[in-house]
Parts: structure tokens; sequence; C-alpha cells
């Protein structure tokens, strides 16, 4: 009867373990197919409060394997702690998903995590979905509509040839030139638009701007499939961040593969762990590392090799404009914090002499111009920009 009686319970205990266990088991093979196919953009809200179950359950398996039906008092209370750990752990993880802290950028406004050492794009072309006929810039603080034409760019179609006696002017750049925080019709490009024809003059402006984009990008599509169009001018927006982010991680021409695909430089092994847990980046803030996962400020030699690349490619592309018959006005823009420190967070200083001294390229510097017609007119720089996405 005792016999019975056990084997009943054992059944019963089995029957519990498979029914606790079952929808965690499709929720895990649900997202290992995801991540097969988006990679760590997997990771959203819920799976930072899941991934502390399966450590429970896994702590709660080898507990029972190593004590199998011996449990003392001291592997009892031993197991106690431990189960408390991971409840303090998941709270915490839970406080931080409220508050947002240890959250970065991307996660802030697009609400899934996005590694920034994984390229977005299928080919070479950073561009939205061609023919989609339009797409929405859509943050906390903000939704607005923009057009998509079949390049992909947020602008009205194109067409090949120039209207007689027309000028043309081809603006490339991320998101401050796509206009990215602002409605259609009021991104640099459209407002120079309005200016420029009611002048009388008969100028022809493609915004061929695209979110989250650098200078490489915006090369390759204008070598490839942008001459096309003829363009007199080509101004090229570039800031800060194209050098200390995007060009930092991603690399220059070299990031072009010859299959036609995209690779940046590899992300450190530990990205899995700092994109599953907020309460772990605690810690990697405590060792120095930011949210691109490297070490704050950039040294010597990593400043000297960017610095080559950009240079390098400016030169390429003030050859292609001179073969094209196209000026070339390279604009540098600040942001937020550089407009109130006066100073940009790079030094670009390296980067000008070399585009100072090529004739073929025009260099304007917007920081003297923002920082003097704020003070002129005694405001402030963050009634310019979104508070919590910062364009």
């Amino acid at each position: 009867m005792n016999k019975i009686t056990d084997f009943v319970k054992s059944e019963f205990k089995i029957s519990v373990w498979t029914i606790l266990l079952s929808p965690f088991i499709a929720y895990l093979v649900w997202e290992l197919y995801w991540y097969t196919n988006v990679g760590l953009r997997v990771v959203k809200w819920h799976t930072h409060f899941v991934e502390y179950v399966y450590v429970w359950f896994a702590g709660a398996f080898m507990f029972r394997l190593v004590c199998r039906r011996t449990y003392s008092t001291e592997a009892k209370n031993l197991f106690l702690v431990f189960t408390s750990i991971i409840l303090v752990l998941g709270v915490t993880e839970s406080i931080l998903q409220i508050t947002g802290i240890t959250k970065t950028y991307l996660e802030k406004v697009s609400g899934e995590y996005s590694s920034p050492y994984t390229p977005q794009d299928t080919n070479w072309y950073h561009a939205w979905p061609a023919n989609t006929r339009e797409h929405r810039l859509t943050k906390p603080e903000y939704s607005f509509w923009r057009p998509t034409n079949a390049l992909g760019f947020a602008d009205a179609e194109w067409s090949i040839s120039a209207k007689p006696k027309q000028k043309r002017i081809l603006a490339l750049g991320d998101s401050f030139t796509e206009g990215d925080g602002a409605p259609f019709d009021s991104s640099y490009v459209a407002s120079l638009k309005k200016k420029l024809a009611a002048t009388g003059d008969s100028v022809d402006l493609m915004n061929a701007g695209v979110c989250g984009s650098d200078p490489f990008d915006n090369y390759i599509n204008l070598k490839d499939r942008l001459l096309i169009y003829n363009p007199n001018i080509i101004i090229q927006m570039i800031g800060s961040g194209d050098i200390e982010t995007d060009i930092y991680l991603r690399g220059g021409m070299e990031r072009f593969q010859p299959d036609g695909t995209q690779r940046f430089h590899d992300s450190p092994w530990w990205e899995p762990i700092y994109a599953l847990s907020y309460v772990s980046r605690f810690f990697f803030r405590i060792a120095g590392y930011n949210e691109l996962l490297r070490k704050d400020g950039l040294k010597s030699g990593t400043e000297k090799e960017i610095n080559n690349k950009v240079v390098g490619l400016f030169k390429e592309y003030s050859a292609l404009c001179k073969k094209n018959n196209t000026k070339l006005l390279v604009v540098f823009h600040p942001d937020r914090g550089e407009i109130k420190e006066n100073k940009y967070h790079y030094n670009f200083s390296s980067v000008l002499t070399s585009l100072e001294q090529d004739r073929q390229i025009e260099v304007i510097d917007l920081l003297p111009a923002y920082h003097a017609y704020l003070q002129k007119n005694h405001l402030e720089v963050d009634a310019y920009f979104w508070k919590q996405d910062g364009h």
C-alpha cells in the first residue's frame, strides 16, 4: 500500500512539474525561433522577467538532483536563500524596467533591445523598404508621417531628368536630414525648398536622408543609386554621433561585403547578458562600459584610425563629385549638448584640415550659427529638441 501511495505521489509531482514547465518551454521555443530571425531584438519587456523564472527552475532542478530524496534543514535553508535572491533580483529587474534607469536610448524609444553591432539592412543600401508608399517616424513623444518613394527615401518620387534650367540639390545624412522629430513639411530640406522657391529660383531639392545612416551609407547610396538624378549640389551632413557611434561600431568601407551584405565590428561576447538583464548593466557601468558596450572615450589609436577612414571617404567623395561636375557641401551639425557646451564632442580638427584643402568641397559649420542665434535672441536650446528623443 505504501509503495502504491509513494508511486501516486511521485506521479502527481511529475504532473505538477510538467504543467508548470510546459508554458515556459513553449515560450522558450518561441523566443529561440524569433532569435534566429531577428537576433537580440527578440528581447522585450517580458523577456527580462521570464529569465528569472528559468533560473529558478534550473536551480530547483539542481537542488532536487543533488539532494535526491534527502532534504536536510541546511539544504532547505540554502534553497530558500536561493529563491529569495531570485525574487529580489526579479523585483529589482521590474523596478528598472518601469523606471528605465538602465535602458538604452533605443529601448526607450522603440521598446525593444537593438544591438548596435547588428546591421538592420539585408544589402549595402540603407533606406526604408522601397515602394511602401509611406512610413511613420514614431517615438513616445511624437508620430509623424512620411512618404516613401521607389528607392526607399522619405520624399516624393523623383524624375530622372530635371526641368529646363532647373538646379538640383541632393541632401544626404541621417535622421537630422530626414527630419525625425518634425512633420514632413518641416524638415530642414523642406524648409530650404520653401525659402528657395520664394526667391524665384528653379531648384529641385531631393531628401535622401535616412534615419540611422552615416556618411559611408550615404556615399554608397549616392555612388550606386543616386547619381542618375544628376545633382548639381550635394549636401552631406555629419556630426559627432556619426563618428563616435556609427563609424566607431560599424567601421568604414570594409563593412560592405563582396556578397552584398554588411558586417559591422564584432560585439563583446557578453552582449546577450547585457541585453537580457537590466540588473547586470549596473555592474557593466561600474566597469566603465556605456550602452554601446565600449569604454567611454576613444583611444588615440582608434581616433586616428577613424580619422583616416573618414578622410579617405571624403577623398573618394570628392573624386566622384568632380567626375560628375557636382559641388559637395559638407555640413557639420551639433546636437543639443554640443550647442550648450559650444563645442563638438568629437575632435574634428584632423578631418576639417583635410576637407578645407579640397577645392571640390565647401565646409559649413552650423555650431557657431546656432550658438550665436540662441544668445542673440535669449533662447534656450532645450526648446528646440524633444526632451527624451533628442531630435
